[in-house]
């Protein structure tokens, strides 16, 4: 009787789960304004389905808030798991206007943990969540990806600017994988050691003429490979960038930011629309 009733509360469990999966809610979003979204915990990952939402949240240092921004497109979604390992799921929409900008999100809408629940699952040995190891997965391909580009591309410059004896240069750029490569080059000619403090990648549809119409929307990278935090002078560093699949209007421009760390030796790279292919 017992094992009958425990087990009646199991199954009971796993479908008011199931039923909390398929009533996802929808988040609206678009590139004139930033929604805000606050979790119970710190957020530990962030993954979204379509290149034109931007997830923006601090990789460094855990916080409880991540900022959403969309431009034009299909509907697609947000999976935010944070740092107790709860699983946080939403529909993500463009919107022209919103009647909603910050999201204050409770442990209840949490459609479950990242890892299998001890009432379940006790096979006595400690296993890699299926998150996890997705993540993990699609990390090495992107690692081995890198390299190849690294030692094969061609060295090819799609833009280059140069400030204060510091050079940036976006060399090449490839699409694999689903994947948008980039390979660029920080390089210090002067004698003092160039700190990095951030390098930030904008899409903007400014022309230069009309400054009250342009918009910029973040563009966070999947992963970065050999980044470095310093660049001895006299020497250069190569390293690669690697974004979800998107696409450039030719009346768009990506920017690369590159911005020094205690240091005023700051550049702004524009890519015309039609270089990122």
């Amino acid at each position: 009787m017992k094992t009958t009733f425990t087990f009646i509360i199991c199954t009971f469990s796993i479908i008011l789960h199931a039923q909390n999966i398929e009533k996802l809610d929808t988040i609206y979003a678009n590139d004139t304004k930033t929604v805000s979204l606050f979790f119970p915990k710190p957020i530990r990952q962030g993954i979204v389905g379509k290149s034109h939402f931007v997830f923006s949240y601090n990789k460094e240092i855990a916080q409880y808030f991540g900022l959403l921004q969309a431009t034009p497109g299909v509907k697609s979604n947000l999976l935010a798991i944070t740092t107790n390992g709860q699983v946080y799921s939403y529909i993500l929409k463009y919107a022209d206007t919103l009647q909603k900008l910050n999201y204050f999100i409770s442990e209840q809408e949490s459609i479950g943990n990242e890892k299998p629940s001890s009432n379940f699952l006790s096979t006595g040995e400690k296993t890699p969540s299926a998150i996890d190891t997705l993540i993990s997965d699609q990390f090495m391909v992107y690692k081995e990806t890198c390299s190849e580009l690294l030692v094969n591309s061609k060295k090819k410059i799609i833009r280059s600017k140069r400030k204060n004896q510091i050079r940036l240069s976006v060399k090449n750029s490839a699409y694999k994988n689903n994947a948008l490569y980039f390979s660029i080059e920080i390089e210090n000619k002067s004698t003092i050691d160039y700190d990095v403090n951030f390098l930030r990648f904008f899409i903007s549809n400014s022309d230069g003429l009309k400054k009250k119409s342009s918009q910029t929307i973040s563009k966070n990278p999947l992963f970065t490979y050999l980044q470095p935090r310093k660049i001895k002078a006299k020497t250069k560093s190569e390293f690669m960038v690697v974004f979800s699949k998107f696409t450039i209007d030719n009346h768009k421009k990506m920017i690369v930011e590159l911005n020094e760390a205690n240091g005023e030796r700051n550049i702004k790279l524009k890519i015309a629309g039609g270089q990122c292919h």
